[in-house]
């Protein structure tokens, strides 16, 4: 017979049964790019009442500002953690997603698959960044084969950037897909903005070498040989220790700018719209996108960045920010004075990086990651 249920019907009872999703990811604290995209995953779940999330914490739970990196007792203590909560809960659940950094991906990943796999259950992964393509590259011939097999069982592989998704599927991995960071969407007042003023910069993010913060106050210091135009920059985020010495000397040579501790997390957008613009000079290899340059989107604010291999995917030279070259303190100050003495262009720039940040929303995201991990199910959300 025939089933002639409407649609509607159909979905009604869909959304009814419900699924559950398993997620292994960090939740803040630390704050950080994967754990604040964690938390607007689990603030935007909220909004679907068919779907119940069972969260499997990977946060490291120690200070930021130290050092951690290759193998220590810390991370083997965590996968011993995450190891027995995964096999309790995995039978419980319809999917699971995982967020994995590199070593996570070659070390753990493949067995929580493994176990997945023998409970029947559908395994995505999400990797931390946008550097997996250079990390399987640069691994010897056997080890990089195993990676890539691993990565072609996975049922779906969410990544953060467009240039990781293209890489991998040229690698051999037809399975992934690209799934952007995101962050909710605030509801902020539109107050007109005096653009003729003193040009307020903002630098939020981590204060470490690799983010910039020593090649923006050195740009900051050539401002003043340069021209008279009046610029200011705020300095956000935790100093980390191999760091703190060098930045704080240099942040007393410069008088325009000052260091005003860590933001809350989810104060983002609303502090950056505080600014004329946000700089963030990393040269981090493997950046992928950003927390805060998403926020400054969300803000309606132009983003000064550096010319590394994903951020043309956010930032369009000339449209909704300024990209200079890397570790380049002249080419940096140059750009910063342009914004400067052109108060309409930081107007338009802003307002195009407003429109860019409407594929970054949290509920556009986790929309379509729903599709991806329950193609064959209806999701009904609640705006409540």
């Amino acid at each position: 017979m025939i089933d002639t249920k409407p649609l509607q019907a159909v979905q009604a009872e869909q959304s009814v049964r419900g699924k559950r999703l398993l997620l292994v990811g960090p939740k803040p604290p630390p704050i950080g790019g994967s754990p604040l995209t964690v938390q607007a995953m689990l603030e935007e779940f909220v909004h679907y009442p068919s779907l119940h999330v069972t969260v499997i914490n990977t946060s490291p739970g120690i200070d930021v500002r130290r050092k951690m990196t290759g193998f220590n007792f810390e991370k083997v203590r965590r996968s011993l953690l995450i190891l027995p909560q995964f096999l309790w809960e995995i039978g419980r659940c319809d999917a699971a997603l995982v967020f994995a950094n590199d070593l996570f991906a070659i070390t753990l990943a493949p067995i929580l698959l493994l176990i997945a796999r023998v409970f029947r259950k559908p395994f995505f992964l999400k990797p931390v960044g946008a550097g997996l393509d250079l990390f399987i590259n640069a691994q010897k011939k056997p080890l990089r084969a195993y990676l890539l097999r691993v990565l072609r069982a996975t049922d779906g592989i969410l990544t953060q950037t467009q240039l990781l998704k293209e890489d991998l599927v040229r690698l051999g991995c037809p399975n992934a897909h690209y799934l952007p960071g995101c962050r909710p969407m605030p509801a902020l007042t539109t107050a007109a903005r005096d653009y003729s003023e003193t040009l307020r910069l903002v630098y939020l993010a981590h204060v470490t070498r690799l983010k910039g913060p020593l090649v923006l106050l050195d740009a900051l210091g050539q401002i003043p040989s340069l021209c008279d135009a009046p610029v200011t920059c705020d300095f956000y985020g935790p100093i980390h220790d191999e760091v703190r010495d060098e930045f704080l000397t240099a942040l007393q040579t410069v008088p325009q700018a000052r260091y005003c501790g860590v933001a809350e997390p989810g104060t983002g957008p609303h502090l950056i719209a505080r600014y004329d613009a946000l700089v963030l000079p990393t040269y981090y290899d493997t950046e992928g996108h950003p927390g805060a340059l998403i926020e400054a989107m969300h803000a309606g604010v132009p983003v000064i960045s550096t010319q590394v291999r994903t951020f043309p995917e956010l930032i369009r030279n000339g449209w909704n920010g300024l990209l200079v070259p890397t570790q380049n303190s002249s080419a940096l100050a140059e750009a910063i004075l342009l914004l400067a003495m052109n108060p309409a262009m930081r107007r338009e720039m802003g307002e195009a990086n407003r429109l860019k940040g409407q594929e970054f929303r949290a509920d556009a995201v986790v929309a379509r990651l729903l599709k991806i991990v329950f193609p064959e199910s209806f999701f009904p959300r609640n705006s409540n």
